[in-house]
């Protein structure tokens, strides 16, 4: 019954991975790892027998255990890989602000040489 559980719980966040990706919620290359990651999901949910052993094999007892490990190690990763695209993206705006200054100081110089021609 839990594994029944697991299995509908996976297979819903599936089709909410999906669902976003069709209607562009979600853009294409972030869809692509929660894709994955409900895929592996709704495997590790028809495989709960194949966990236990894979958890007893490795020293681990209790296979919940086992599971919230994965979970933390793919939250951890998760959050590197945003973090580095922040950090991208940091890079990406500051660069942009800075040309945008020199463009306004550019434009504000060419204004002052114009007003300056009129005038005589």
């Amino acid at each position: 019954m839990n594994q029944l559980v697991a299995i509908l719980i996976t297979l819903f966040f599936l089709g909410l991975i999906v669902s976003f990706t069709v209607t562009h919620k979600l853009k294409d290359r972030y869809a692509f790892l929660w894709l994955v990651t409900a895929i592996a999901g709704v495997l590790a949910a028809v495989c709960i027998p194949l966990l236990n052993r894979f958890a007893l094999w490795i020293g681990i007892a209790y296979m919940p255990t086992f599971v919230f490990l994965i979970t933390i190690i793919f939250i951890l990763a998760l959050l590197v890989r945003q973090t580095m695209s922040l950090s991208k993206q940091s890079d990406k705006i500051k660069t942009l602000t800075q040309e945008f200054a020199v463009m306004e100081k550019q434009l504000l110089e060419l204004r002052q040489a114009a007003e300056g021609r009129e005038r005589t």
